[in-house]
């Protein structure tokens, strides 16, 4: 799976001109569980924004996307860019780390876990996973240079539809 910085729409590992689309489910203020807490470094309970996207090929859904900011980041992006990231329908003009350095944060590096499982009866059934095939989930936490947590994502992708490229400097 691959994005390019600057689409406001990335088509996960799909050309140009594809039948790929992305559609946010959901996007509101919540509370930080746990886990969410720990990934972003911040209080179990505390506000954030939760993104909820589908990413389709053709008809089918290949990758499920759970994505938080913690809230001050999601406040300062509406109130420095006029994009909310809480509001579901807000217009994308370009890619949330765009949005980010707009707002004055420099997301500087990103860590992604990559790991296999079967999926959940929800997962299968959203997805239509015929049985026996695996997820693949990716977890995801971005920083800026001070390696404060800007954002952090859970990625479930259909084992059968999904691949992920890595491009690292050297």
């Amino acid at each position: 799976m691959h994005s390019q910085p600057g689409d406001a729409h990335p088509a996960w590992g799909a050309p140009p001109g594809d039948d790929s689309k992305i559609e946010t489910v959901e996007a509101s203020y919540d509370v930080a569980n746990h886990e969410v807490a720990q990934r972003l470094g911040i209080g179990r309970g505390d506000r954030v924004v939760h993104r909820v996207r589908r990413y389709y090929k053709g008809r089918h859904i290949v990758l499920l996307h759970d994505q938080w900011l913690p809230g001050e980041v999601g406040a300062r992006i509406h109130s420095e860019t006029g994009y909310d990231p809480a509001d579901k329908d807000a217009h994308e003009r370009t890619d949330l780390y765009s949005f980010m350095r707009e707002a004055g944060y420099q997301p500087a590096q990103t860590t992604e876990r990559v790991s296999t499982r079967m999926p959940d009866p929800d997962e299968r059934d959203v997805m239509s996973i015929p049985p026996g095939v695996p997820v693949l989930i990716t977890l995801r936490t971005t920083r800026d240079a001070s390696q404060i947590e800007l954002e952090t994502s859970t990625f479930v992708a259909t084992g059968d539809r999904a691949e992920q490229t890595y491009t690292v400097a050297m």
